[in-house]
């Protein structure tokens, strides 16, 4: 028979073949298509071993009857729970905090929910396997706090796709621009790379987002940091306190290091 936990645990496994399917078809593709020696050629092997590993235990959870019987094929649910969990650990801080990113809160939050779902349900379904009997039940604390839970993620991913839609409202100083200029987002870089203004004027910035993912622009230095969606352009209304240099960045992790910084010089 099969229990609770491992109903739990197959889920799981399901809702993470969904999540990396979706990265492929909305990242990693239209990445090879415009560069296929790029960033996307290494990360497809990658999603494409989670597909395949996810894919054949959600299965095997569902279809093997082999499987009911067999703690150790229940551990396997944690182990490769337990691997998305760190593959999304640079991102989920960023992610759970910019709920308007709707292309990375989204796919986070249902990663993590599937990854929740795969250890708990696994740890519960290896205990049920050896003991004998159902650790978890539909009918108890289980199946109340999963209903529960269910309500807050629906709640969450509808929440963040509504403010995904709206349009951006820009950012930085609400004085009149008295320059104007455009930096583009790119495969991940920006360009150009650096910019020039007067100390005392407003730097009237478009920001193009040209990536079929979000990004952010940020200068810590003047307390500006804006998100910046797929494929939109944003305004942002610059005005440097003093002469140097402003560095602005996209403060999405692992975007700064791909190229995602430049310099605004203040003559």
């Amino acid at each position: 028979m099969r229990t609770f936990a491992m109903s739990l645990a197959a889920t799981g496994a399901a809702l993470i073949v969904g999540v990396f399917i979706y990265f492929v078809y909305a990242f990693i593709l239209p990445s090879l298509a415009e560069d296929p020696g790029g960033e996307g050629a290494a990360f497809l092997p990658i999603l494409v071993g989670f597909i395949a590993v996810f894919g054949v235990l959600g299965a095997a959870s569902w279809l093997w009857p082999g499987a009911r019987r067999r703690s150790w094929f229940w551990i396997l649910h944690v182990v490769a729970g337990i691997l998305v969990t760190l593959m999304f650990g640079s991102q989920i801080t960023f992610s759970l905090t910019h709920p308007a990113d709707a292309q990375g809160f989204i796919p986070t939050v249902l990663a993590l929910l599937g990854a929740g779902l795969a250890i708990g349900g696994g740890i519960a379904a290896f205990l049920d396997v050896r003991r004998g009997r159902e650790t978890w039940t539909r009918s108890g604390r289980a199946g109340w706090l999963m209903t529960a839970l269910s309500g807050l993620i629906v709640g969450a991913v509808l929440t963040s796709a509504l403010a995904g839609s709206a349009s951006s409202a820009g950012g930085g100083v609400t004085d009149a621009p008295t320059t104007t200029g455009v930096v583009t987002a790119e495969n991940t870089k920006w360009l150009p790379t650096s910019l020039q203004v007067k100390n005392g004027e407003v730097l009237g910035l478009f920001v193009i987002n040209k990536d079929g993912f979000a990004h952010t622009f940020d200068i810590p230095t003047l307390n500006i940091s804006v998100q910046l969606p797929a494929n939109s352009t944003t305004a942002v209304a610059i005005k440097p306190t003093a002469a140097g240099t402003l560095e602005f960045y996209c403060a999405i992790p692992g975007h700064k290091e791909a190229g995602m910084v430049g310099t605004i010089t203040v003559q």
